[in-house]
């Protein structure tokens, strides 16, 4: 009787694992995301991440998860002599302690592909939620004007995973 059971356990095991086939595979990531008027391309798209927006000057990125909330902008200033990065630092600093509850977290200077680039990031109100703002902000690969990344999301006990996700967005600049 031992062995007829165990055998009829066999049989259903059997059964169940040929009803549920494995997960299939995630699509492959997008490669060579361009945006012609920021004069910009991203060589892939960051793991977690999907193309929200991509027409005109807009190009943005969202989380693949929209339970986490948030967004990334890329914006290209116009065309100018003599880029000033600290001032755009300063520029974001006063910004953010403007806004309700602004509260301004710092910056730090980077080494990125195409030169200098500064993060600098804050915390403030939108509607009574608790949001923060990173950016990122560097001379344009064509060298000519200033980009900068923009990356708002709710605001948490630790923002480095986000401050992370923006710096590998930059390293799929081109």
């Amino acid at each position: 009787m031992r062995a007829s059971t165990a055998s009829a356990c066999i049989v259903l095991v059997a059964a169940v694992l040929s009803c549920n086939p494995p997960a299939p595979e995630p699509p492959p990531r997008p490669t060579d995301i361009a945006n012609a008027e920021l004069g910009i391309r991203l060589s892939t798209l960051p793991e977690g991440l999907t193309v929200a927006v991509n027409q005109g000057a807009t190009l943005e990125l969202r989380p693949l998860d929209p339970t986490d909330g948030g967004v990334i902008r890329f914006v290209a200033g116009p065309e100018e002599y003599g880029i000033n990065l600290v001032a755009a630092v300063q520029e974001h600093q006063r910004r953010i302690e403007s806004l309700p509850d602004g509260a301004y977290l710092g910056a730090q200077e980077l080494q990125a592909e195409f030169g200098t680039a500064f993060y600098s990031r804050g915390r403030f109100s939108d509607e009574g939620a608790a949001v923060e703002e990173t950016i990122i902000v560097l001379i344009h690969p064509a060298g000519d004007r200033r980009l900068t990344l923009v990356s708002t999301y709710p605001a948490a006990e630790d923002s480095a995973a986000r401050v992370e996700q923006l710096i590998d967005v930059l390293s799929y600049i081109e």
